[in-house]
């Protein structure tokens, strides 16, 4: 397995993965309605968490984001535009 940890240090240390994790609650602010109504698959409790529909993760390309299918398509894109703006648009 291949050791990633300079480029996620260099993304914490830059302070890019703050500025994800930031925008990402932004997102989950934005649509709490709709999060207010779904269940939490890992706890079983309301409110669901965004943090269950999407994960960052490294490989030989640097930082990589996936967004699950599940979520409404106007939020599954506000969290690419979050991803996007931090990570593609502003190298």
């Amino acid at each position: 397995m291949k050791d990633y940890s300079d480029m996620i240090n260099s993304d914490k240390n830059s302070g890019k993965i703050k500025d994800l994790e930031d925008a990402l609650n932004g997102v989950e602010v934005t649509y709490s309605r709709w999060l207010v109504n779904r269940e939490n698959i890992h706890t079983g409790e309301k409110p669901d968490r965004l943090g269950n529909y999407f994960r960052y993760f490294y490989d030989e390309n640097g930082i990589q984001f996936y967004v699950k299918d599940a979520l409404p398509i106007d939020i599954k894109n506000a969290c690419w535009s979050a991803f996007r703006g931090i990570f593609v648009n502003k190298q």
